[in-house]
C-alpha cells in the first residue's frame, strides 16, 4: 500500500508544481502590469528548445547512436558535461533569441514575467503531470488494479515490479522533493532570465556565456544522480538548493538593480 501521507505529498506538488506559475503571472500582472505575451514566449521558448530540439538530440546519442550512448552512459563525468551544457546551451539560448527578436521590454519586470513563463511550463510538464500520474499509479495500487492495467500496457514484470516497490516503499517525504524542485527550478529559470536580458540589453554576451555554464552547472549534480554516482537524493537536493541561492544573490546584487523598476518590484 501506498501511504495516505505520501498521496498527500504527491497532491502538494502537483498544487506547487500548477499553480505557483499561474499564481505568479497574475500577480505580476495585476501589480506591474506584465505582458502576457511575453509569458507565453517564455512558455513556448522551453518547450521548443526541450520537447522539440534537445529532446530527439537525447534519443540519438543516448539511445540510438550505440556507441555515443555506450561511452556517455558509462563515463560519468562525460555523462555530467553532456546533459549539463545541452541544457544550458539549449535553454539559455532559447532565452537569447526570445528577448533580442521577439522581446521589446528590457526591465526586471520583463526578466521576470519570460522566467515564470519559462520555469512555469517546466513545472507544470515536469511537476504537475509527473505529480499526477504518480497520485493515478498510487490510487491503483491501494485498489489493487495497478498490476493489471501495467501488464496490459505490455510491460516486463521487472519493470512493474521496480515501478511498485518504488511507490511502496520510498519514504514519503521524496514525494515532496518534486514540488520543491520545481520551486527551485522556477526561481533559477527567473534569475537566468535576468541575467541573458542583461547581456542583450548592454550587449555584453559573456553574461549570456555565464549563464550557461551557471545553468550547466546546477544540473551536474542531477546529472551524477542519474547515473548512480551520486546515490543519496536529499545531498543532491541540498546542493543544488545551495547553488541556486548563490546564483540568485549573485543576480540580482549584481544585474537586476541596474533596472528601473528593480527598487519597485522589491
Amino acid at each position: 500500500m501506498v501511504s495516505n501521507l505520501s498521496i498527500t505529498f504527491m497532491g502538494i506538488s502537483l498544487i506547487i508544481s500548477l499553480f505557483v506559475p499561474i499564481v505568479g503571472m497574475i500577480y505580476l500582472k495585476k501589480k506591474y502590469n506584465a505582458s502576457l505575451k511575453v509569458f507565453f514566449i517564455g512558455a513556448l521558448a522551453f518547450f521548443i528548445a526541450v520537447n522539440i530540439i534537445e529532446s530527439p538530440i537525447h534519443t540519438y546519442f543516448l539511445s540510438y547512436n550505440k556507441s555515443t550512448a555506450s561511452f556517455l552512459l558509462n563515463n560519468p563525468v562525460a555523462y555530467m558535461l553532456y546533459g549539463g551544457f545541452m541544457a544550458g546551451i539549449m535553454e539559455e539560448t532559447a532565452r537569447l533569441i526570445s528577448f533580442k527578436f521577439f522581446i521589446k521590454g528590457r526591465d526586471t519586470t520583463t526578466a521576470l514575467t519570460y522566467g515564470i513563463g519559462h520555469g512555469g511550463i517546466e513545472a507544470i510538464l515536469i511537476g504537475a503531470l509527473g505529480s499526477l500520474n504518480s497520485i493515478v499509479y498510487a490510487i491503483l495500487i491501494n485498489k489493487g488494479g495497478f498490476q493489471s492495467i501495467m501488464e496490459g500496457a505490455s510491460l516486463s514484470k521487472d519493470v512493474i515490479n521496480a515501478t511498485y516497490n518504488q511507490f511502496v516503499d520510498s519514504a514519503s517525504v521524496l514525494w515532496l522533493i518534486t514540488g520543491m524542485e520545481r520551486l527551485i527550478a522556477i526561481t533559477v529559470q527567473i534569475s537566468l532570465s535576468v541575467l541573458v536580458l542583461y547581456a542583450i540589453r548592454e550587449k555584453r554576451y559573456i553574461y549570456y556565456i555565464i549563464a550557461i555554464i551557471s545553468h550547466a552547472i546546477i544540473d551536474f549534480p542531477a546529472a551524477l544522480y542519474q547515473v548512480g554516482v551520486l546515490k543519496n537524493i536529499y545531498l543532491v537536493e541540498l546542493g543544488i538548493l545551495v547553488m541556486a541561492i548563490v546564483l540568485v544573490v549573485f543576480v540580482f546584487r549584481n544585474f537586476s538593480e541596474k533596472s528601473r523598476d528593480y527598487n519597485e518590484i522589491i
